[in-house]
């Protein structure tokens, strides 16, 4: 269901309630950060997935807690979608500036 919403504009909208806000995948591509990180769509994906419901569960396995959650994986490992979360954040962080007042 929520590979629909990310995938597919008018699932989106309707799920663009409150807080949250789904932005299409055609807009993201045109992003002035995606295009200067060099982000792939499929990174995109992957990001936009992990920005939602989705976190739980990429936690979840990640973590290995909590225990209900990973028992409700059933043995899915997220692997590939894993792989684009970090290649994505990698790809964004060496585009990306700290603020002057942030210390690392």
């Amino acid at each position: 269901a929520e590979w629909r919403v990310v995938t597919d504009p008018a699932e989106g909208t309707r799920v663009s309630v409150g807080a949250r806000r789904v932005r299409a995948l055609e807009d993201l591509l045109l992003d002035r950060r995606a295009t200067e990180a060099g982000l792939r769509k499929e990174e995109i994906l992957a990001l936009q997935l992990y920005t939602g419901p989705m976190y739980c569960k990429y936690n979840a396995k990640l973590r290995g807690f909590p225990q209900s959650m990973v028992d409700s994986l059933e043995g899915n490992k997220y692997a590939t979608t894993l792989h684009l979360i970090v290649s994505g954040v990698i790809k964004l962080s060496r585009c990306m500036e700290l603020s002057k007042d942030r210390v690392v």
